[in-house]
């Protein structure tokens, strides 16, 4: 029994992160939306059950619209400076923090970094977009 077990790379919540990601997948293609943030955004935010997931989904959603609002906020003004990422990313840890969002932080953080270098012009486009693919992921 042992030696079963010792060879049994893949387990529950390997199989769940890669229906996840599949599914992620599909509903943004469905939607004709990128998949990047969707998909990195499913992998971070996998939970042990999907209880737990739900429930830190519903702090992470707010939490990623505040991150993704500073960076295009920041890049608007500054453009895609240092500055832009570093105040983005601490403006988004303080507010969270603040609001009690702990569980979203660091998804807000990472979809307000990974906003700035591909977000050129359309701002509130971008910001939409980027909405939607982070609530496909969570």
């Amino acid at each position: 029994m042992n030696q079963v077990r010792k060879w049994n790379i893949v387990g529950g919540r390997v199989i769940k992160t890669g229906i996840a990601v599949f599914l992620t997948v599909l509903v943004c293609k469905f939607f004709n939306i990128p998949t990047i943030f969707a998909v990195i955004t499913a992998i971070v935010t996998i939970e042990p059950t999907a209880t737990d997931s739900i429930k830190k989904g519903l702090v992470r959603f707010p939490a990623s619209t505040i991150g993704s609002a500073y960076a295009m906020t920041f890049t608007f003004f500054l453009g895609h400076q240092a500055l832009s990422y570093a105040l983005a990313a601490m403006f988004t840890i303080v507010t969270c923090q603040k609001l009690k969002l702990h569980a979203g932080t660091l998804v807000a953080t990472l979809t307000a970094v990974a906003m700035i270098p591909i977000t050129a012009d359309h701002f509130f486009t971008a910001f939409l977009i980027r909405l939607a693919t982070t609530s496909t992921g969570i």
